[in-house]
């Protein structure tokens, strides 16, 4: 349009700008709601998305949004022209100055001045916002995400499992007595001072137990307990089995086997489990180990030099029986444990006490 026809430029303008607000509104609506049709089913069954997905579908959703949108109301010079002449009742003036515009006369000349002229009688406000109800449907969806997003994120509980499918109740956690961390230590101070195991075996060894440790300080309940000692058990016998494949000798390989049939025994015994059927007779991949006939093993309950009654162990009180819990047991804890520093008893005579009188008083309470 030349000179001549500047005022119809400034609907033009109008109608572009019209149609942008459509196109953005249209393009918000589309783009949140397709957030909240992924989060509604991402908070129900707990999956967890980066906030980064969150805005890249909200970015996908506009853009396909306003694109549509704009594929269905872009316009041209020729369809604005035909709009202004409908509702600004201008009998196809301005139809007829687009259509001749790039002519020259004077007669189209004075055509396209009038038609000016009449388009300037009216103000660009004069001219309706088109599809007003479906732009307003479109902004009060897209407010409506913008509250549900945050609603829906920090009240929506995950659905775990129906009624008829619930969890059963999580298992407390196992308490892990002072006398089986004290007889835990010990045990992994024994392995590291071994004189028997080369150094390959006792750190694999060390390292299993140590393991152990540390997940018996994060809690677990008793069933579980009883998996990581097996899990430890396995895993002591690997490391040893490894040692073993070296290039060491014969006497030296039998040596690993003992003490580590002795850490496995022991270890069943700190937690008062009982041992699986491969283990009756020791190893199961080496059944002559650990073998309980033997008269010098201090597991053969046979042996005469272990035979203890109870009643007669140091610092049994024979008017309270059995103390189970509290200052008096914490007592002779630790008389047991001086006599053992002084060297009044041997590490089998303390070991025998531990196990024996303190795990009877354990399984007890």
């Amino acid at each position: 349009m030349d000179e001549n026809f500047k005022n119809f430029n400034k609907f033009k303008k109008r109608i572009w700008f019209d149609i942008l607000i459509q196109c953005i509104c249209f393009g918000l609506a589309a783009g949140l709601s397709a957030v909240i049709a992924v989060l509604l089913p991402c908070k129900l069954y707990g999956v967890k998305l980066l906030w980064v997905y969150y805005v890249l579908i909200a970015l996908g959703g506009f853009v396909l949004g306003g694109g549509i949108a704009f594929l269905f109301l872009r316009t041209n010079d020729n369809k604005i022209a035909k709009r202004l002449d409908k509702e600004l009742k201008l009998a196809e003036r301005v139809q007829t100055a687009g259509v001749y515009g790039n002519l020259q006369g004077e007669m189209l000349d004075l055509q396209r001045v009038d038609a000016n002229n009449a388009l300037g009688r009216f103000p660009v406000k004069k001219l309706h916002f088109k599809n007003i109800a479906a732009t307003i449907l479109s902004a009060v969806i897209a407010a409506g995400c913008v509250i549900a997003a945050p609603v829906m994120a920090t009240c929506i509980k995950p659905v775990l499992a129906s009624p008829e499918t619930e969890l059963p109740p999580e298992e407390p956690p196992r308490q892990v007595t002072d006398w089986e961390w004290a007889a835990l230590d010990e045990l992994i101070n024994y392995v590291k001072a071994s004189k028997k195991a080369d150094a390959v075996a006792k750190t694999g060894m060390v390292l299993e137990l140590e393991g152990l440790r540390t997940v018996l300080m994060d809690g677990v309940s008793q069933s579980s307990l009883s998996m990581f000692v097996q899990n430890t058990v396995s895993n002591i016998r690997n490391a040893v089995k490894d040692a073993n494949e070296r290039d060491i000798t014969e006497a030296q390989k039998e040596l690993n086997s003992e003490e580590e049939n002795y850490v496995i025994s022991k270890l069943y015994e700190i937690f008062s489990l009982t041992k699986p059927g491969g283990d009756e007779g020791g190893d199961s991949e080496n059944p002559d180990s650990g073998d309980k006939e033997d008269p010098d093993n201090p597991d053969n309950p046979d042996n005469p030099k272990w035979e203890v009654n109870v009643n007669d162990v140091p610092f049994y009180d024979p008017e309270k029986g059995y103390v189970k819990l509290g200052d008096i047991r914490e007592e002779y804890y630790e008389r047991v444990q001086s006599a053992f520093d002084e060297g009044a008893i041997s590490r089998e005579e303390w070991e025998y006490i531990m196990i024996t009188y303190f795990a009877d008083l354990s399984n007890k309470e």
